[in-house]
């Protein structure tokens, strides 16, 4: 997680430099805008994963630096706080692979998780890209479209199992042990794991908006639109497929609970935000 705030942190540098160098002029030139934004509704990581995958809501917030290259079209640039939330539901969830035990001996571990969920929670700051097109007079119709580029700043997940059931299968033996708990074997309910990090790779996202800008007195605006951000690429690297509940060998067990991401039926985890936009503009 760190090597992503560090990037994110010289992302936000860069950002911010460019953003005061053309502030410097801004007062002298109408070609310039300055607005600052506040948006809202659903956010989510989208993929395909097998069970329920329940979209979450975020919250949007940035500054944006607009330059006019006639009265109807401008470019602009920014930087913007994103969150994004889903929830992962499973009826039921089991698993088996084969792993040694603390005395050495080859054996295949089993669980199986009913009604097992998982939040997941993430924070990025983009950096938009768009160009703009605008109709004339006091109240316009507006579209603009680009790309943005997002950092991760903070990702998590907690999962929680309605009950599970872990079981060790010695085919030496032809025995399924089922406890003892010291050993990783047990049936239990109401387990709730707390807070794990969750690491996700740069963000890039086609980006549309349109909706109304309504001009008050001659250098400021009021914006109110729709947006959508899709997301291109899969920002979560599994790094291989690992297990929802990992044995690792000790006394006690200390078991080890991975996010449903990291399974094999989870595939191309894209970043997804749509809703409504309102921005206040100087120029």
């Amino acid at each position: 997680m760190k090597k992503y705030i560090s990037t994110s942190i010289k992302s936000i540098a860069t950002v911010t430099a460019f953003l005061a160098i053309c502030l410097q002029g801004y007062s002298q030139d109408k070609k310039q805008e300055i607005s600052i934004s506040v948006a809202g509704s659903g956010s989510f990581l989208k993929y395909s994963g097998g069970g329920t995958i329940v979209p979450g809501n975020g919250i949007s917030a940035g500054i944006r630096y607009s330059y006019y290259l006639n009265e109807g079209l401008s470019i602009g640039i920014g930087a913007e706080y994103q969150s994004y939330n889903s929830d992962a539901k499973y009826a039921s969830f089991n698993g088996q692979y084969v792993t040694k035990d603390t005395e050495n001996e080859t054996f295949q571990f089993r669980y199986k998780a009913t009604n097992f969920r998982e939040e997941q929670s993430l924070s990025y700051i983009n950096v938009p890209i768009a160009i703009q097109f605008e109709t004339p007079g006091t109240t316009q119709l507006y579209v603009a479209a680009g790309a943005k580029v997002g950092f991760a700043i903070k990702g998590c997940y907690q999962s929680t199992f309605q009950n599970l059931t872990t079981s060790g299968y010695y085919p030496q033996y032809n025995v399924e042990l089922f406890n003892p708990a010291f050993a990783g074997f047990a049936s239990t309910n109401d387990v709730k794991i707390s807070e794990q990090d969750l690491d996700t790779k740069v963000s890039y996202s086609a980006t549309f908006e349109t909706g109304v800008k309504q001009k008050i007195g001659n250098r400021s605006s009021f914006y109110l639109g729709a947006y959508i951000d899709y997301g291109l690429n899969n920002i979560y690297n599994k790094n291989g497929d690992k297990s929802l509940v990992q044995y690792n060998p000790g006394l006690p067990v200390q078991l080890q609970y991975n996010s449903v991401l990291d399974s094999p039926s989870v595939h191309n985890v894209r970043l997804v935000s749509y809703g409504l936009k309102l921005r206040f503009a100087l120029r």
